[in-house]
């Protein structure tokens, strides 16, 4: 069993955003499960020898993910295409876990498509009349065939979140719900989504909860789940 298999069995896996603003390596508070590398922070991404070693540095020491996300997705710069793939395929061949959106895999499928095995495959929707749960349920189809390991989808509304958390029973792949409302984030954590973003220096996305907030939920999850034993 891998370690992100392992990891998955005890849901939420609570990720420490990291939103990297120069090749640079920190260590994480004990709360933190995993760690996820916002690449799109950076002002000139180029993966030059300075962002390999860090790369390597956190996969070494954590769990990682590694995220450049698409400016219209809630990316902090725009990155070319090329420039993205060569990171995410760096990152994968070290053993990270790569982050990769539904709509770029969509656009550049011989691009983006050999990296969707065993990834994270995304979705942010920041449109407050899209339908988020029809949009999920085609995804997932998509991530099922293949073969990622977690589809993961962000929404803005509010109005969606019950729908969306029945996303979490499908079966054949690990779902992540994220919403922006923090209320609804602490909520999501106790009904097991695979993964939750929690912020260490700074929030990477709205709604964000600090890490050590994410903790003491899990940790209550944890108390009230031996209910479930008796």
């Amino acid at each position: 069993m891998s370690t992100w298999d392992k990891l998955l069995t005890r849901k939420p896996v609570l990720v420490c955003a990291v939103p990297l603003r120069k090749p640079s390596f920190y260590y994480l508070p004990t709360s933190c499960e995993t760690v996820e590398l916002r690449l799109d922070y950076l002002e000139d991404l180029n993966l030059n020898q300075e962002l390999r070693s860090t790369i390597e540095n956190y996969v070494s020491h954590y769990p990682t993910i590694v995220t450049v996300r698409e400016r219209d997705e809630g990316g902090s710069h725009s990155i070319e295409p090329e420039i993205k793939y060569k990171v995410l395929e760096f990152s994968k061949d070290i053993g990270a876990l790569t982050d990769i959106e539904i709509n770029l895999l969509s656009k550049y499928p011989d691009v983006y498509g050999d990296l969707a095995e065993g990834s994270i495959l995304s979705r942010h929707v920041f449109n407050r009349g899209a339908n988020s749960y029809e949009s999920a349920l085609k995804d997932i189809e998509v991530a099922k065939r293949l073969k990622a390991l977690v589809y993961k989808i962000f929404s803005i509304n509010d109005s969606e979140f019950l729908d969306l958390l029945r996303l979490l029973d499908v079966g054949g792949i690990h779902v992540a719900v994220i919403p922006r409302n923090p209320t609804y984030r602490a909520i999501s954590i106790m009904m097991g989504s695979a993964l939750m973003y929690c912020s260490t220096r700074g929030r990477t996305g709205p709604g964000q909860l600090s890490i050590g907030l994410c903790n003491k939920v899990k940790m209550m999850r944890n108390s009230l789940s031996m209910f479930n034993r008796e």
